[in-house]
This record gives C-alpha cells, structure tokens and sequence, in this order.
C-alpha cells in the first residue's frame, strides 16, 4: 500500500503534468499546501478521479495505477530555478521598445 507522502507527490505529479510547465516556486508550494491539507480519502477519491477509476476502485486497483504516475526526479527539483516561462510572445508589458 503507498503511504500518504507517495500518495502526494504522485497527485502533484498529475496536476504539474496537466498543467504544463512555467511553475514558479510559488506555483509549486501552493500545489504541495493544497494536496497535504486533504483528508486521507479525498486524496484518494481525488487520485482515482485523475487516474480515471471508478469510485469503488479498491486500494490495490489505485496501487497499480500509480505504478504507472511518472514523477519529476530530485535531481529535476535540485535544479528548477523559479525563473518564469519565456517560451511564449512577450506580453505588452514585457516588450522592449517605444509604446505606440
């Protein structure tokens, strides 16, 4: 049986993984505070829920099922820096130049 901590970090797995990328250190501790303060069978109501159980799913069908949950390797959180998601256009406020 995956204890409650595994529990969480494959939930905010999930979530990040839905998300996509451009959290902020900030972003991330909210996610943690919003998954810890869950009781333990919301946690695993919310888990079956995002891994498409059925409500009675029994505890070994959820076990398998998060086998199969990737999670972001410690190395990959060593190294996150915070810095925001320049991957899109600029917005108005971000752009250099003289305004019009």
């Amino acid at each position: 049986m995956a204890d409650r901590e595994t529990k969480e970090r494959k939930l905010i797995a999930l979530m990040v993984n839905d998300l996509g990328p451009g959290f902020g250190k900030k972003e991330m501790a909210d996610l943690h505070k919003e998954v810890s303060v869950l009781s333990d069978p919301d946690l695993d109501e919310t888990l079956a829920g995002r891994l498409d159980l059925p409500h009675s799913a029994g505890e070994e069908a959820l076990e398998q099922a998060l086998s199969h949950v990737d999670e972001r390797s410690r190395g990959d959180q060593e190294s996150f820096t915070g810095a925001p998601d320049m991957s899109h256009e600029p917005r108005p406020e971000e752009r250099e130049g003289p305004s019009k």
